[in-house]
């Protein structure tokens, strides 16, 4: 893996859940590697750090909980998918090892535009200490509330 690489960690029951994905992230720099369960990607985080971790799998006895606990803290960004009907909503469970849990969910759209964004800001965070990840509590704070849509309150 090249040092501007983006690690990426995605978590589903088959590896053609992410074919479009895969094939999107490896085009803008990113490395991703698979994990079938939740179990298996525990695994893949003990042995190694992932930037971007997604998961499209079915969240099992607070699975999505357990994973965001053992990331709290750490560099990495977390996101998954919740199935709705013929699509699905990205929900937020960490930025930059912060929890965002409650932050809007995403539509695909929205979270294909969001993506590249926070690839860019993966990178970004990495040249300001020369390339070295830096743990999520000396990152510039950055709130999802900038995706989402602007309300205003009525009178």
């Amino acid at each position: 893996m090249k040092e501007e690489d983006v690690s990426v960690l995605l978590i589903g029951e088959a590896q053609r859940s992410f074919s479009h994905l895969a094939s999107r992230l490896e085009k803008i720099g990113c490395r991703c590697e698979f994990a079938i369960s939740y179990e298996e990607a525990r695994h893949a985080l003990q042995d190694g750090s992932f930037d971007l971790i997604l998961s499209v799998a079915h969240p099992r006895d607070n699975a999505i909980s357990s994973l965001a606990d053992l990331l709290a803290g750490s560099p990495s960004t977390f996101f998954y998918a919740l199935p709705v009907e013929e699509s699905c909503w990205w929900l937020p469970a960490l930025r930059q090892g912060e929890r965002c849990f409650g932050a809007p969910a995403l539509r695909p759209s929205e979270f294909s535009t969001l993506l590249d964004e926070v690839v860019a800001e993966i990178r970004s965070a990495r040249q300001v200490k020369g390339k070295a990840r830096i743990p999520a509590a000396k990152l510039p704070e950055k709130r999802l509330a900038s995706i989402a849509p602007a309300h205003k309150p009525h009178p």
